[in-house]
């Protein structure tokens, strides 16, 4: 059963009329959410960062994938009703007083491809001076010595995955592509992404920053990130079923090592 802040059932938040409340969703669990109110609402930032120019949202929810973050934003009636945001079908943030029935879940999601106004990136894209291909699939095989049907990176089972090499200062531009048979909540950890394009439509909308991304069947994303944050990290599905079974590869800058090693004594390995 799904819960907000621990709890099961629904949150109440006091406002008053005519204020304006921030409502941030952060999706702890495997799969995909979504979210939408009785009122109209705006997207005002995704994973932490700025929506540029958002606009009143109606008659769409918003996906939040595994591990993702919205901030939603309302303002309150000016007459004192109360306002029900909608987090899965389930439970819900009440703000204001009252008992506001749940509205339906709206047919279609807010596309982020095309939400919002264009603006500067803090890097040019298009003086990338790396490219990596990351393709989710799934073959038979053996994993940690268990034979199955597992998720290939690449065409690779874990621990033989891609270990993606970069520079400090490097622009990296990253194509995913899906045809594993599942969606999957991929997630870089230490850095932002933007996205360019899903499907080979490119973005017309404000910058759409995210650390985690919902990429389905069949679908296929190009992002861009500055390489600006030395380390070795985690490049993953943020399902963590998936993770454990082997859907793990790293982004590591070049001049920087580990001493821990994959499996041994130390049991490092995904989840």
């Amino acid at each position: 059963r799904q819960t907000i802040n621990g709890a099961t059932g629904d949150v109440r938040v006091p406002a008053k009329p005519g204020q304006q409340v921030r409502v941030r969703v952060i999706n702890t669990d495997n799969g995909p959410i979504e979210t939408w109110a009785d009122m109209p609402f705006q997207v005002l930032a995704t994973d932490g960062y700025a929506v540029n120019g958002p606009t009143d949202v109606t008659d769409h929810s918003m996906t939040v994938t595994a591990g993702g973050r919205a901030d939603l934003g309302v303002t309150m009636p000016s007459d004192g009703k109360p306002v029900r945001v909608q987090v899965s079908k389930g439970t819900a943030v009440i703000l204001g007083s009252g008992d506001p029935a749940a509205p339906p879940q709206p047919r279609i999601s807010l596309d982020l491809l095309s939400y919002g106004t264009p603006t500067v990136l803090s890097f040019d894209p298009a003086k990338a001076n790396r490219r990596f291909d990351y393709s989710v699939g799934r073959r038979p095989g053996f994993v940690r010595g268990q034979p199955g049907l597992w998720w290939s990176i690449n065409g690779h089972l874990y621990p033989d995955v891609p270990m993606y090499v970069v520079r400090e200062g490097d622009i990296v531009i990253m194509h995913i592509d899906n045809h594993s048979g599942q969606l999957h909540p991929m997630h870089l950890h230490g850095h932002h992404a933007v996205v360019l394009s899903r499907n080979g439509v490119a973005a017309t909308g404000s910058p759409w920053w995210i650390d985690s991304l919902n990429v389905l069947e069949d679908e296929t994303y190009d992002i861009a990130f500055l390489a600006d944050n030395p380390g070795i990290w985690l490049d993953h599905c943020h399902h963590l079923k998936h993770a454990a079974q082997g859907m793990v590869a790293h982004l590591m800058y070049e001049g920087v090592s580990t001493p821990y090693k994959v499996g041994g004594t130390s049991n490092n390995r995904p989840e």
